[in-house]
């Protein structure tokens, strides 16, 4: 009797211990579904905080260098080319022969008007004399004047042609192009040399209207060409355009010294960086933050935990980082990433 009841006894403390375990993992699941369902009921994000900073920061163009001077060279003379004193590829300093066109015509008539004038001088200066006295008349004078005259007309023509068979570099630089060959008859207008000056180079950039109006705020420009990794060139704005293109960008040309041993060429491809100074404080958050373009950007601004999708006006970019001109103040937090999944009011679970 007495083994019956610590047996039934025992059942009891079994059957209690298996409701206690049955009740206890029951409340343990219970909960996990709760915590899944709280998780699965927000969205996870990363948010980056609204601050005062102040920043100078700096933007980025990209263009093609091309020579800040370059001329074809034509003749102004016409006969054959007897001589050729430049080669493709010379570098030639401004004023220096290239190449001589027939002159020994030319030489001949200037020789014969410069005769002629010196006689006619001769005869003016002997006529005026001689018309105080009453040796000539006036008019005998007045022939002599005009003849005088158009004789120092010829010689004018004919030393502007002689000097016209003279080709000659109109800057230094070098020659890119040549086009005819000694021997070949020339008259005006034929094309003989293209001549480029590399000594700077221009290049034509693109940039933003918000852009446009912060290079007069740029410290320093600097250039950059992909075939030199590393090296700098100090530049100048030369030009910007008053009218934006088709695209709403504005060109602006920058004039680049070019360096002698790391030179650069007409054609290459650059990029030109433009430095703005330290300012005043700013409102800033990460350009991240912004969905869509900055123009008609929106955000999505923490509000406990969920979100509110707001209409933001941005101003200058300073790297990574954007200008906030209104809806937001200093310490509110915006999403930076994980937008894509969310929509005004949604609830969030910050990662970050």
């Amino acid at each position: 009797m007495k083994r019956t009841i610590i047996t039934i006894l025992i059942a009891l403390g079994a059957i209690a211990g298996a409701a206690f375990a049955l009740r206890n993992n029951k409340a343990q699941m219970q909960a996990q579904v709760e915590l899944a369902r709280t998780v699965n009921s927000t969205i996870p994000v990363q948010v980056a905080t609204v601050k005062e900073e102040r920043l100078g920061g700096a933007f980025s163009a990209t263009g093609n260098f091309t020579p800040l001077r370059e001329l074809t060279i034509v003749t102004e003379a016409s006969g054959k080319v007897v001589r050729l004193l430049a080669d493709e590829g010379q570098y030639v300093t401004k004023g220096q022969l290239l190449g001589r066109i027939e002159f020994a015509t030319l030489e001949a008539d200037l020789k014969s008007a410069e005769a002629n004038l010196q006689k006619l001088s001769t005869d003016k200066e002997r006529y005026e004399r001689l018309v105080k006295s009453g040796g000539v008349t006036q008019g005998q004078l007045d022939e002599i004047n005009l003849a005088w005259v158009n004789a120092e007309t010829r010689v004018i023509n004919a030393r502007k042609k002689l000097d016209d068979s003279f080709i000659r570099a109109p800057f230094s630089g070098y020659i890119n192009k040549r086009y005819v060959e000694e021997g070949a008859y020339v008259t005006p207008g034929k094309q003989i040399f293209d001549i480029v000056d590399t000594s700077k180079l221009k290049m034509i950039v693109n940039v933003t209207e918000r852009q446009v109006l912060q290079i007069s705020e740029a410290s320093k420009i600097k250039v950059q060409a992909d075939v030199y990794p590393g090296v700098t060139y100090e530049a100048r704005v030369k030009f910007i355009s008053a009218k934006a293109d088709a695209n709403l960008n504005f060109p602006v040309e920058l004039e680049i010294t070019n360096v002698n041993d790391k030179p650069l060429r007409a054609g290459m491809f650059g990029r030109a960086t433009f430095e703005l100074s330290e300012g005043s404080s700013s409102l800033v958050m990460p350009r991240a933050a912004v969905v869509g373009s900055l123009d008609e950007g929106e955000v999505y601004a923490v509000n406990g935990d969920s979100v509110v999708k707001k209409k933001v006006t941005t101003g200058r970019t300073f790297g990574s980082l954007v200008e906030v001109l209104d809806v937001l103040s200093a310490g509110d937090q915006v999403v930076i990433n994980g937008q894509i999944n969310l929509s005004d009011g949604a609830r969030i679970s910050v990662v970050n």
